[in-house]
């Protein structure tokens, strides 16, 4: 059953190629970066009787900060303005008012999409926003696509408009899953069927692929958004190199613009040759990057101006107030990645409300980093290196982590004097901290990060000189202990305890013996005088 749409309500076009153009002209009007970081800002509110509510009912409210906060960057408006650009430029060919529409849309039904899937053009609607993980990538696109209405209906020319379309890459990288995951999207956004009709257990892939044009091309898809493209694999039977054909494909016959979103791990999917490279920045790559910092003077303004919106939302009833220590301790547990800063704020007003401290101090938010957002520390330590190879890799987590933690903080240890590396502690981690210490001391890299988790579980209070200490004993107390002996003496023969009455002490060796015994005490009763 269809869903009810909004009805088209044309606006007058803003440039000589939008007139005359009914799928751009119902479009919401251009937005200025002003109006854009207005629209996207999103700040939840604060109730002061909130404040005086108890812990355990009071943390629901500050679950707000997860899902309710976001800070418009300069790459938000660059990336608005992009996916503005993309559904009107993609618009531009298909025209529902000109005469000659149903006889395109004709020809596309009965195109032969497996043989241009071989020779795909070069020219492309074709764009891509790549970042690590947890920079706010697929949230910035959706709070943009959320901007414009999903789809539009036209009464005069009994159309159903699809502005966008937003569909996850499988896991498994295979291209039927894909066009499964495209036909559920649409039938949730329009009320359709698609996947009941076109998702057969024998279709083939280049099938559904056509399918996929076609559906595409009736409905009027604005932009396809692709999120997590680094889940295709070149091994899957020739799967990454089969799709991207079928997206330039798509937009070369149809003109559908397709956005991909995904890690660094993506780009290997897109330079294999500098045709591909082309085709994933025609209509200009977005570099979808943490907040920066150096030592220039106003070159962390973003990251400050984040961080000091972020602090405002404070469920206690005397605010903690912003400092530039604590500013830089989030910095150094979160290295501008805006999701982990998010969650470590959060998870750090949650333990202080729960504890009765009503306040967030460093220790505090450093228990927490230690303790809730310990699977963050390999990444955090490859952000932290400043090594490129590294941090690509880890984005996708492709390597060990211990591997990484140890590799990273030792070589910090090994070529620093000790006067810079004394500055470069005052950024670190005390994990790390620690574990280049031990490195120094003659400790293995093996044994180490080992060493320093038991000794911050046993006493995570303490400071560094007080856990190298105690690090020392442990060490002392291991060697100390005494070798096993080859011949080790047999146990002592454990005796019986006996009770009070046991009837233990009445067997015999005599079996008539003990039943007298038994019979004697009550254990063993005459049955014959209970007999008439």
């Amino acid at each position: 059953m269809m869903i009810k749409l909004p009805l088209a309500e044309y606006r007058e076009a803003e440039i000589r190629e939008y007139e005359g153009h009914p799928l751009i002209n119902a479009l919401p009007p251009i937005n200025s970066p002003q109006a854009t970081a207005k629209m996207l800002d999103r700040f939840p509110s604060v109730d002061e009787a909130e404040k005086l509510l108890p812990a355990h009912i009071r943390r629901h409210a500050m679950m707000r900060i997860l899902d309710q906060f976001l800070y418009p960057t300069k790459s938000h408006l660059q990336l608005e303005q992009m996916i503005s650009g993309m559904i009107r430029r993609g618009y531009l060919s298909r025209n529902i008012a000109a005469s000659d529409y149903h006889r395109n849309l004709d020809d596309v039904a009965h195109t032969d999409f497996t043989a241009i899937l071989r020779n795909a053009g070069n020219e492309a609607l074709v764009s891509s926003v790549i970042g690590c993980s947890g920079t706010g990538k697929t949230t910035a696109v959706e709070a943009i696509l959320r901007s414009y209405p999903q789809a539009i209906y036209h009464p005069d020319y009994q159309h159903c408009q699809l502005v966008w379309l937003k569909v996850e890459c499988p896991h498994d990288g295979s291209v039927k899953s894909l066009c499964t995951h495209f036909f559920r999207a649409i039938d949730d956004a329009l009320g359709t069927d698609y996947q009941a009709l076109y998702v057969k257990s024998r279709s083939s892939a280049e099938s559904m692929l056509g399918d996929v044009a076609r559906v595409s091309a009736l409905h009027s898809v604005g932009v396809l958004v692709i999120d997590e493209i680094q889940h295709l694999e070149k091994s899957r039977s020739g799967g990454a190199a089969k799709m991207l054909n079928f997206f330039v494909t798509l937009t070369n016959e149809i003109k559908v613009p397709v956005l991909f979103i995904g890690t660094p791990k993506a780009l290997e999917l897109f330079q294999p040759t500098m045709r591909s490279a082309r085709r994933a920045a025609q209509f200009g790559s977005l570099d979808w990057g943490r907040f920066a910092r150096t030592e220039n003077t106003g070159s962390d303004e973003e990251w400050e101006r984040f961080f000091k919106r972020l602090w405002k939302l404070q469920w206690f009833e005397h605010a903690t107030p912003f400092t530039d220590e604590m500013m830089d301790l989030f910095w150094e547990y979160t290295q501008g990645i805006a999701h982990i800063a998010v969650a470590l704020f959060y998870l750090s007003q949650v333990r202080a409300a729960v504890s009765g401290r009503e306040s967030i101090d460093r220790a505090i938010v450093t228990k927490v980093y230690q303790e809730e957002l310990a699977m963050m520390h390999p990444m955090i330590a490859a952000l932290r290196s400043g090594r490129e190879a590294t941090i690509l890799q880890f984005a996708d987590l492709d390597i060990p982590r211990e591997a990484l933690r140890v590799h990273s903080a030792l070589q910090k240890a090994s070529y620093m004097p000790v006067d810079q590396k004394t500055q470069t502690d005052a950024q670190s981690s005390k994990l790390e901290r620690l574990i280049a210490i031990l490195g120094q001391t003659g400790i293995g890299e093996d044994i180490a990060p080992i060493v320093v988790e038991q000794a911050l579980e046993e006493r995570p209070d303490e400071d560094l000189f007080s856990l190298v200490a105690h690090i020392k004993k442990l060490e002392e107390k291991t060697s100390a202990q005494p070798e096993p002996k080859a011949n080790p003496q047999k146990k002592e023969k454990l005796r019986p305890v006996y009770l009070e009455d046991d009837l233990r002490l009445t067997r015999d060796d005599d079996p008539e013996e003990t039943y007298r015994s038994l019979k004697k005490r009550g254990v063993i009763i005459e049955l014959s005088a209970y007999l008439r």
